[in-house]
């Protein structure tokens, strides 16, 4: 006894000391082999598909033969004896002599040197099973099961060549020894997956380190894939990102074996397995705003890894063997077909399902040997135990590697170090991108086209050429935009952009400025002819019809042009000639382009002398009020007065209103000086009142920011009430273009101005886009037709039908229809033909002040014939 104590503390003591779990199991079969006296002991392990493996073994030389290292099937070990095993924990002796089968339960809790009786069972021994121990030279078996956990992880057998009764107390040792081997099992599976970890993080670490190095990013994306591959037991990989947002084009890197298809990821069937969820896209979608790609990349940073959801990853793994079993991806399968690839791992760089690439790691096909003990005949071996241990070669070639789960967590997690670092310089492009490009166009911007331009600049000191500056503005985009609303004047900006650029060449660089304007860079002129061919070619593209919602738009533009060195050698410079240039093309007519000539300097000088003296001529009362009769053509009788604005300039005389009601709109003017004509005309009302003159209407011209100012009914109630003027005896007039441009707006203003009792009036009708349809909704009294289709209404038939079409569309909504612009009796009497209400215009009365109307008004019946001589 005392020396079976010696030898359990001896071998404990050798197992705890060591760390490897093969020494460990080596010293158990020696050392039960050794304290039994027995022939053999061996462990066996189980495989996960049932077989099993002899990984140990103590062998008395010239005993039994050698089992080490062989494979058995899993019909030698039936399913039902192994959960016998594992369920009742139960050892097995088996004595041939006898043909005895004694089983005990390992789990009683009895420390003598007897076994109760209750925990020994005898049985009569399966005679296949006494075939297969004679057939191994075996006459005594004990079968002792070795636990992991809650699992059967393999046996302990003790063979011998002759009958082998086992005492009580020796039983007791074994099971000591096999409680031993069991727990050196699981620290041997921690001490495994805590070095596996350590690797794990290790390789994380580097990949970390590589991605914040200071090599350039393709360096680094190179070598954080040649990491990956290495890391994962890969024979080659593919790192495909897509491309950006800005501009920049999708990338592929690779390394090591790779399939025969160059452009891999362009295969529609690849696209579907690299991107389960559907094809790759290079534009991030309208909802993916840059704020957003912030959040992901703060939410993965502020976060250990350890914390990332990796079960998120639609990860994949696909074998050639499956690519060939289906026609469909034939085109991938023949990829693939002359390479040592056989399985495929396609990890996603993805976070929350924005996904910016793969990364694809190959493994090649492996051979492999197996020594089976026995020959194999799986027709005989399910029916009897092998008749021989005769080791026997099974080879298999070109096999699918297998991925564990680790492994794949490995990618997981590299893939999500990879997406980190793509976000955060995507977030770095994106924001460098919106610092220099148009959001609506994609365009540059100011800030980009100005370092452009000082770089061309710099470029042309050294060479003996010509370098183009331009300004385009698009010619009334500004109706456009009102009439039709702010999302068609913005796809109409982008379609413009579209095919400014069609036009440039490859050198050229195009930008908005802002609004509808934008700049143009023409390095490398040969000559000003050059740059004007392309200032014609772009003329020509702008004057093709634009579609946009089924409607066609017609646009053209007003193009200017400077050159260095002829007209300035700095960029300021050239860009002032530019636009002074630009400013002359819009005043000879638009839709031409203008080369700068040094008088254009002298214009915009003037420019900006009259915006200065017409931010000073209201403080200093420089403006007038001219009135025009408006006449009822039937009748002759004026009706109404048109209140027409007058600039009275100190130095320059009258300023025509033309020139200075445009620049007023521009600098925000418009709006004080439209209340003081509404003021001015309401006083003015009050006063031929006070002269005891019946009451006329008079008729005030609202801009379209003071018609959508949201003061606009309050400035009129104010006015009406300071001036005390009934409010039937005000018209007012909006623009078409100024009405359609928020529908909404318009109807609910126009009838809070109707209830308040004033008329309503349409003028240039005929110049907009109004929708008849829309039309109707407003609460209008009269149309005006503009002046426009008057003028040669008489000799222009189509102008003649406009007219006409007008006319009898008031007469349908039962509005008044005003022609203005009359200036002959033919024109008069072609408006009275086709039932036109009133007229206006230079043959009545030319707008004059109101000294020469109050004249005119005294007259006993108001009326006006057909003679113009009545005004002076």
């Amino acid at each position: 006894m005392p020396h079976q104590e010696y030898f359990l503390h001896q071998i404990t003591n050798r197992i705890r000391q060591s760390l490897e779990l093969s020494e460990i199991l080596n010293t158990a079969v020696e050392e039960i082999r050794s304290f039994l006296k027995v022939d053999r002991v061996k462990i066996y392990r189980f495989d996960t598909d049932g077989s099993g493996e002899v990984i140990a073994e103590s062998l008395e030389e010239n005993s039994l033969p050698s089992l080490l290292n062989l494979k058995f099937p899993a019909t030698d070990i039936p399913n039902r004896d192994r959960q016998l095993f594992l369920k009742a924990r139960q050892r097995v002796i088996v004595d041939i002599a006898t043909q005895r089968r004694i089983t005990s339960n390992l789990d009683s809790q009895t420390t003598g040197e007897q076994l109760p009786q209750e925990d020994i069972r005898y049985a009569p021994v399966d005679p296949c099973h006494i075939k297969y121990l004679n057939a191994m030279g075996v006459q005594a078996s004990l079968v002792t099961p070795i636990l992991h956990g809650k699992s059967l992880w393999g046996l302990l057998a003790i063979h011998h060549q002759t009958p082998r009764p086992y005492k009580p107390r020796e039983l007791q040792i074994i099971q000591l020894i096999v409680d031993q081997v069991s727990i050196a099992i699981s620290q041997s599976d921690l001490l495994r997956r805590t070095r596996e970890q350590a690797r794990y993080e290790a390789i994380i670490n580097q990949v970390s380190q590589l991605l914040h190095c200071p090599l350039s990013v393709n360096q680094i994306r190179q070598r954080v894939l040649e990491e990956a591959v290495a890391a994962l037991n890969g024979s080659g990989g593919r790192l495909y990102i897509v491309a950006e947002p800005t501009g920049i084009p999708a990338q592929l890197y690779i390394t090591g074996e790779q399939p025969c298809q160059p452009f891999l990821e362009e295969i529609p069937q690849w696209q579907n397995f690299i991107h389960p969820l559907g094809k790759l896209d290079a534009k991030l979608p309208e909802t993916e705003s840059i704020e957003q790609w912030q959040h992901h990349y703060q939410q993965l940073q502020n976060s250990p890894a350890t914390s990332w959801n990796l079960g998120e990853q639609n990860h994949q793994v696909i074998t050639i063997t499956q690519l060939q079993a289906n026609p469909h991806l034939s085109t991938i399968a023949n990829a693939f077909e002359r390479t040592n690839i056989r399985s495929i791992a396609l990890i996603p760089i993805q976070f929350h399902h924005q996904q910016v690439g793969c990364l694809t790691i190959f493994r090649n096909g492996y051979n492999s040997d197996i020594y089976w003990a026995g020959h194999y005949s799986q027709d005989e071996r399910h029916q009897m135990p092998r008749a021989s241990f005769e080791v026997w070669r099974e080879q298999k070639f070109d096999q699918n590697p297998t991925w564990s789960s680790q492994e794949l967590k490995l990618a997981l997690a590299i893939s999500l170090h990879l997406y980190m670092a793509i976000a955060q310089k995507r977030v770095e492009s994106i924001i460098r991108y919106q610092a220099c490009h148009d959001a609506l166009t994609r365009l540059p911007n100011r800030l980009l086209f100005d370092e452009q331009l000082a770089l061309a600049l710099a470029n042309s000191k050294q060479q003996p050429e010509l370098l183009g500056v331009a300004f385009l503005d698009l010619d009334r985009f500004k109706v456009i935009n009102d009439t039709l609303g702010h999302a068609t004047g913005d796809q109409l900006l982008q379609q413009v952009a579209t095919r400014l650029k069609q036009c440039l060449r490859n050198c050229d660089t195009i930008a908005r400025w802002g609004g509808d304007e934008f700049t143009l860079l023409f390095p490398h002129l040969a000559s000003t002819d050059e740059i004007t061919k392309i200032a014609q070619k772009i003329l020509d593209k702008l004057s093709i019809p634009f579609v946009i919602d089924n409607q066609e738009l017609y646009v053209t533009a007003s193009l200017g042009i400077a050159l260095c060195p002829d007209d300035a050698e700095d960029a300021q410079t050239l860009l002032k000639h530019a636009d002074a240039a630009m400013y002359r093309a819009k005043k000879l007519g638009r839709n031409n382009s203008q080369l700068f000539a040094e008088e254009m300097h002298h214009e915009a000088l003037n420019q900006l002398t009259l915006e200065a003296d017409l931010r000073r001529a209201l403080i200093q009362e420089e403006f007038l009020l001219y009135y025009q009769p408006q006449v009822e053509i039937s009748t002759g009788r004026i009706v109404g007065l048109e209140a027409l604005i007058r600039w009275q300039h100190p130095k320059l005389g009258f300023v025509p209103p033309d020139q200075f009601i445009p620049l007023a709109e521009e600098i925000g003017l418009i709006a004080p000086i439209g209340q003081w004509v509404l003021q001015t005309a309401c006083i003015q009302h009050q006063s031929w009142q006070a002269e005891g003159l019946p009451p006329l209407r008079i008729a005030v011209n609202l801009s379209a920011r003071q018609f959508h100012q949201s003061q606009l009914i309050k400035i009129i109630l104010q006015t009406l009430e300071a001036t005390e003027i009934d409010p039937q005896y005000l018209e007012l007039e909006i623009t078409e273009s100024a009405a359609m441009q928020d529908v909404e707006f318009t109807i609910q203003t126009l009838q809070e101005l109707r209830e308040m009792g004033l008329h309503i009036t349409i003028d240039d009708f005929g110049t907009g886009y109004s929708s008849l349809n829309v039309l109707k909704h407003f609460p209008l009294n009269t149309l005006k037709i503009d002046r426009s289709f008057v003028q040669d209404i008489v000799e222009n038939s189509s102008d003649a039908a406009i007219a006409q079409t007008i006319v009898a569309l008031g007469q349908g909504l039962k509005l008044q229809v005003v022609a203005e612009g009359v200036e002959t009796p033919q024109q008069l009497s072609f408006l009275r033909s086709i039932h036109c209400d009133l007229a206006q215009g230079y043959y009545f009365c030319p707008p004059v002040p109101a000294i020469e109307i109050t004249q005119l008004l005294r007259q006993s019946d108001f009326s006006l014939k057909v003679n113009p001589s009545i005004c002076s």
